[in-house]
């Protein structure tokens, strides 16, 4: 999953080199009226992390994103990015209905859409926050070992994102970036599989200028 998504990330940081030889070669944005302000620029990098499924017993596993966006000016852009979100597993209960104890797994994965706003703070140091929408997807299973039988089943769906963090530029290029972001809701709606999902991770990002 991550290399497929590295990939598409390596593509959105060379369509933004080659925008910025464009202006380079022809003049700012403004003199070629496309419409988009000479602050403008294109960005993409990977964060690695620790992801959490609240509603399980063991939720905490390895995570981690690649992301690309656009940044408009010094306090707002866009950004769009693939989450790794792990394999989390649980235990449900015996119930007043007479349902037995089963062990339950969720591998969750995340597709959003975000607007970002930025705050300079200090030299070369930024707060982001970040709010948006996520479309995740789950493989979840539930083996109830007692009479031996498992199931497994696929769901989507879509919830909301937000999200806080900061980045310091260390380079023309090129920032380190920090960040927690949450779903609210993921998972099959109504069921133990519905859980929150936090995802905080750190990371290199490579822009444009």
């Amino acid at each position: 999953m991550f290399t497929k998504s590295a990939i598409a990330a390596s593509m959105l940081l060379g369509l933004g080199l080659v925008l910025s030889s464009s202006v380079a070669a022809g003049g700012n944005y403004q003199k070629q009226n496309w419409g988009v302000s000479p602050q403008a620029h294109i960005y993409g990098g990977a964060n690695l992390g620790l992801s959490n499924q609240g509603a399980f017993d063991d939720g905490l596993t390895a995570g981690g994103k690649v992301y690309g966006g656009m940044k408009f000016n010094r306090m707002f852009g866009a950004e769009l990015g693939y989450m790794n979100l792990g394999e989390a597993e649980g235990q449900s209960k015996n119930t007043p209905d007479g349902r037995l104890p089963a062990d339950i797994t969720s591998d969750m994965s995340a597709i959003y859409a975000a607007g970002v706003g930025y705050l300079p703070v200090a030299p070369h140091m930024e707060l982001i926050g970040k709010a948006g929408l996520a479309r995740w997807s789950q493989d979840s299973s539930k083996e109830v070992k007692d009479i031996n039988e498992k199931t497994t089943a696929t769901d989507s769906g879509i919830s909301p994102l937000i999200g806080v963090g900061a980045q310091y530029r260390v380079g023309p290029n090129m920032h380190l970036r920090g960040e927690w972001e949450h779903a609210f809701g993921a998972g099959t709606e109504d069921t133990e599989f519905e859980t929150g999902v936090d995802l905080l991770s750190v990371g290199v990002t490579f822009s444009t200028f």
